[in-house]
């Protein structure tokens, strides 16, 4: 099943963690919001073709699974006080027949939500964050039935066999939230013991150990009042009844309902040795490296199967920026030192996250907030006259005969003129104003994470 499914995630789905909806109580469930935030932007990076998110809000016939029909999924948070907040993504149809077919096979009988139904909440506030994280290709909507739980896994199987059929990488996204019950005031009432099955489904996923999410007392399930447990079924189903690196990002219950956010499984997190790497895919290298060295201190090997630039040689800078666009770190080689772009950029990674002299080395609680961008260098080339710079165009580089050497990426902000830029190379490596240096210049092949790759534009 790993060849289909490279992904799963659980999310909550509480409206009011939609800052639209939610307005000043979304302080309540700042944990929430960037637990689900990172649990989203892992999925996107896993780069599946497809999202199915599982609701447990899906309209529901007892005997049959369920999925939203038609070629565009649409909804909106009218019910809930923000009309403004409008969806409408694409629905993955050749999936969704392949699906029907394989379920019919194995006994599981499906119908279909007719074609122009609203999405209900359980899809739309995990969608909100998913598409938040950069998503924009398509989405299935499943939900689920009455039907015993082995058939909950059993309908997950087939979601993977589907997508195995179609030859699609497909990321799952588990909607759920926990017990309604935590505290006197919620919304299902309150009962002392529903804390425990909370505890119990966190503590499971955080061992690597479902099957005690499989042994979870009947009776506790039922006094915890909860709409996760199916869900989570489908998707240890579609993992083919294995976790991989499962991870708890957040939970919190503080309205009486429990909220986690949380990876079943990430296969893209692992060493990516079987994957193919080409060079939309070189700043989730980076990431992989950085993240492999700051929690295990182990120096990523590089995939075997590369493509394109990743299989070349040549000069890499990689660039970590915050989300809100502070630079972190940016180390680089200006000729080729490995054997390929791909080893050059995993041990640039890592030298910029944790060797640049201008900042603190990464902390593991960062990881979640950077940005991963690479430049691949030209071959740098002479310039016999200033004319020839553009810093918007070119990256420079001055250097001396003792060995000094100053180099600055192209359109880089507040860097305007030639002038400036020269200036600026020339401070970078302590080279006075009127000491004579030979200069060069390089073009720069930019890949954004998430794919998105642009020459000379600063990230």
């Amino acid at each position: 099943m790993r060849s289909a499914v490279v992904f799963a995630g659980v999310s909550p789905h509480p409206p009011i963690i939609i800052p639209e909806v939610g307005g000043r109580h979304v302080k309540d469930v700042e944990a929430t919001v960037r637990g689900v935030e990172q649990m989203m932007r892992r999925l996107v990076a896993s780069r599946p073709d497809v999202v199915v998110i599982i609701s447990p809000h899906a309209p529901l016939d007892p005997q049959s699974f369920s999925a939203y029909s038609g070629p565009r999924l649409r909804g909106d948070l009218w019910d809930f006080g923000a009309p403004q907040v409008e969806f409408d993504v694409p629905n993955h149809v050749v999936l969704l027949s392949r699906l029907v077919a394989v379920a019919h096979e194995r006994g599981l009988p499906m119908w279909l939500v007719p074609a122009g139904r609203r999405l209900d909440h359980g899809a739309m506030v995990p969608l909100y964050y998913l598409l938040k994280a950069g998503w924009r290709s398509s989405v299935l909507v499943v939900g689920l039935s009455l039907r015993p739980f082995e058939d909950h896994m059993r309908f997950g199987e087939c979601v993977a066999e589907a997508a195995e059929q179609l030859g699609l990488r497909v990321a799952i996204c588990a909607s759920g939230d926990m017990s309604h019950r935590l505290k006197p005031g919620a919304p299902a009432g309150y009962h002392p013991e529903a804390h425990r099955y909370d505890e119990a489904i966190v503590e499971a996923i955080r061992a690597d150990d479902f099957e005690r999410i499989l042994r979870i007392d009947p009776d506790l399930r039922e006094e915890a009042g909860e709409d996760i447990y199916r869900s989570l079924l489908i998707a240890y189903g579609a993992l083919g009844r294995t976790l991989h690196r499962p991870e708890v990002f957040s939970y919190e219950g503080p309205f009486g309902v429990g909220y986690m956010a949380a990876i079943l499984a990430d296969y893209s997190a692992g060493d990516g040795r079987g994957e193919r790497v080409g060079e939309a895919e070189l700043p989730a290298l980076a990431r992989r490296a950085v993240e492999a060295y700051i929690k295990e201190r182990r120096v990523l090997d590089p995939p075997r199967q590369l493509q394109g630039m990743a299989a070349e040689r040549a000069g890499v800078f990689v660039s970590l920026k915050t989300r809100q666009g502070q630079l972190r770190g940016c180390i680089g080689t200006i000729e080729p030192v490995q054997e390929n772009v791909a080893r050059e950029v995993i041990h640039n990674a890592i030298a910029a996250a944790t060797r640049d002299p201008r900042f603190e080395p990464v902390r593991e609680e960062e990881l979640e907030d950077l940005v991963f961008s690479v430049d691949i260098l030209s071959p740098p080339e002479p310039v016999a006259d200033p004319k020839e710079l553009d810093p918007k165009r070119y990256g420079v580089i001055v250097e001396t005969d003792d060995g000094r050497r100053g180099l600055l990426l192209p359109d880089l902000p507040g860097i305007e003129t030639v002038e400036e830029q020269l200036r600026y190379a020339r401070m970078k490596a302590g080279i006075r104003p009127d000491e004579p240096a030979r200069i060069s210049r390089f073009t720069v092949r930019r890949i954004r994470e998430g794919g998105r790759a642009a020459a000379g534009n600063e990230e």
